[in-house]
């Protein structure tokens, strides 16, 4: 049996971290060409929420929920890509800090293609 441990003080991580984290997470999917802009209305909706290229980050109660804003390349599945930024983000949360991740909503908001490339 584990005797308590005696604290040693408090630990705080920034939200700016946990959503730099994510934004890490998401830039090593394979498919995924660049964050997208956050919508104006959403940023509107979400004011007290951490923003941060793409990323609008809301904790509750020590839990994380990200809304994720990305350009896809062409040609890949959007849905498994997707699915992949979902597990990615929050494995990297669950390894790095240990938070819980309640959700991870990915908005694709656009594909890109190249100058003169057909759909």
């Amino acid at each position: 049996m584990e005797e308590p441990r005696e604290s040693m003080g408090r630990i705080e991580v920034a939200p700016e971290v946990l959503a730099t984290i994510a934004q890490y997470a998401v830039r090593r999917v394979e498919g995924f060409s660049q964050m997208a802009p956050i919508p104006p209305y959403i940023a509107n909706m979400f004011r007290r929420a951490t923003r941060q290229d793409g990323i609008v980050l809301d904790i509750v109660e020590n839990r994380a929920r990200f809304n994720i804003y990305v350009i896809m390349e062409p040609q890949v599945n959007v849905l498994d890509a997707s699915r992949k930024i979902q597990k990615a983000v929050t494995e990297a949360i669950d390894t790095l800090v240990g938070i819980p991740v309640d959700a991870v909503n990915v908005h694709v908001e656009d594909v890109t293609y190249a100058q003169g490339e057909v759909i």
